[in-house]
């Protein structure tokens, strides 16, 4: 696995050193982790992978970006093919890369950044994501309030995150149960997401990393507890 220094110098390399210019990638040949410690190791590939998402992102490296969430949504909505997996990812580095346009136009105030009429242009492609996934349409709203509040330092960013959360791993996983555990450890990994040092990769790569154990291993716990249903 690389190291933190690695990771920074090469530009966030996922652990396994997946590319998305490789063919099998797009073939179902995913499968889930069934062991303590596979469920580990794919949590820390997963970890960096949404590290390097996040971070290639502010680099603006947007295809290493769409690489990183692409890994996340490959083993977590293993119900939609990698090629909606991939198509998932491209639309949410698409949202980023059109929150930045909103938030670092010059001149704007923090009530014009809200009220900037390309929130609209951001919904819309949360919606096409949403749908890509098979999560409800009330992704899009939330997260656009997430990205809207969060970009302008209005606390109510925190109940549009969490709520967002709810939605995404309550179809990830097939239950809410864990929704309000793993909202609080994506407002931690909110938080880490502006500091590139060391320090805040360790940091955000060890939340991360908890946050996919969690989500593995309740995926599969239920997974085992869903009846087959005979033919």
């Amino acid at each position: 696995m690389a190291t933190i220094q690695e990771f920074i110098e090469q530009g966030g390399k996922s652990t396994t050193g997946s590319n998305l210019s490789n063919p099998a990638l797009f073939s179902r040949t995913v499968s889930p982790p069934k062991s303590r410690d596979e469920i580990g190791e794919l949590a820390k590939h997963l970890a960096y992978s949404v590290v390097a998402g996040y971070l290639e992102h502010d680099r603006g490296h947007l295809d290493k970006s769409v690489e990183g969430f692409f890994q996340v949504y490959l083993h977590l909505f293993t119900k939609v093919s990698p090629l909606k997996a991939r198509r998932a990812a491209e639309l949410y580095v698409e949202a980023l890369v059109k929150q930045d346009e909103i938030e670092n136009f010059a001149g704007h105030s923090a009530d014009e950044i809200v009220g900037d009429h390309l929130w609209g242009d951001v919904r819309k492609i949360l919606l096409e994501f949403s749908r890509t996934l098979g999560l409800q349409d009330t992704y899009a709203d939330e997260t656009t309030d997430f990205f809207r509040c969060h970009g302008v330092r209005d606390k109510t960013w925190v109940i549009h995150c969490i709520e967002s959360e709810n939605i995404f791993m309550t179809e990830a996983i097939g239950n809410s149960y864990w929704s309000k555990m793993l909202g609080s450890l994506l407002i931690l990994l909110t938080d880490c997401h502006d500091k590139h040092d060391t320090t805040g990769l360790e940091t955000g790569i060890e939340f991360a990393t908890k946050y996919f154990e969690i989500i593995l291993r309740a995926k599969s716990s239920f997974s085992q507890k869903t009846p087959v249903l005979g033919a």
